[in-house]
């Protein structure tokens, strides 16, 4: 962040509007504006794919069908292991494609205000890939499920408040639900963990379970995917950034 990149001619560029991706035409030194994470569940991972994976891509994603192993293999490879990119001006590329590089000349020259002091990174912002965490006490971790319940009982609100506005029948709606006490996840026992234990962050996905971050880890030699939020008030950085 606010540092300078050299994107070497031939890396893929992709637009962050609307726009066609395209090789760079020449090596370049950019300022980064942002870096993000390339989750499985965004736009920006289906521009990574090759046309014949991307209508795969495009039906299971929008469905309970799991991704095709073959998919997310290529993309590992792709990205080599970091699923992050770098953004700059109107553009950007994965992380893996780019390398750090000093300002140039001009930008040297331009004099540097004084910057606030900037804020330690949250927990959420250091869980990167491949960082490594540990459990500070003992915990029965839990994550949400949709409940079955929630859908048809709205479906049903819906269709005997017809006759109310689209407006107000929404907010009635979900007013009685709130009353029934009829939630759209519920909580679900993961299992117990103790005090000591680490585990290794392999990916990052968003918008997932129950709504809130989800993070594929590495935990007692097995691959699991639980919520950020199930896991932040018992955990500590052992090592990352």
């Amino acid at each position: 962040m606010d540092g300078y990149i050299r994107v070497p001619k031939g890396t893929m560029v992709y637009p962050t509007g609307d726009g066609v991706e395209a090789e760079a035409v020449r090596d370049q030194v950019v300022k980064v504006t942002n870096i993000f994470d390339v989750d499985v569940k965004s736009d920006n991972f289906y521009l990574l794919l090759p046309d014949d994976m991307r209508l795969r891509y495009f039906e299971s994603s929008g469905s309970k069908r799991p991704i095709d192993q073959d998919i997310l293999e290529f993309t590992d490879r792709l990205t080599k292991g970091d699923y992050r990119a770098v953004e700059w001006s109107s553009k950007w590329a994965l992380i893996a494609d780019v390398q750090p590089a000093e300002p140039p000349a001009r930008a040297k020259a331009v004099k540097k205000t004084e910057k606030p002091a900037k804020k330690p990174l949250t927990k959420q912002e250091q869980m990167v890939i491949g960082s490594v965490w540990r459990f500070v006490q003992d915990a029965e971790l839990l994550y949400k499920v949709r409940n079955p319940a929630y859908a048809s009982t709205r479906e049903d609100l819906m269709s005997s408040l017809r006759e109310l506005p689209s407006h107000e029948r929404v907010q009635a709606v979900d007013a009685r639900l709130n009353e029934l006490g009829v939630k759209d996840h519920l909580d679900e026992a993961w299992g117990p963990v103790t005090a000591g234990e680490t585990f290794t962050v392999r990916g990052r996905l968003t918008a997932g379970l129950g709504g809130g971050q989800d993070v594929p880890m590495l935990f007692r030699g097995e691959k699991f995917t639980l919520p950020y939020a199930s896991l932040e008030p018992y955990i500590e950085l052992v090592s990352g950034r």
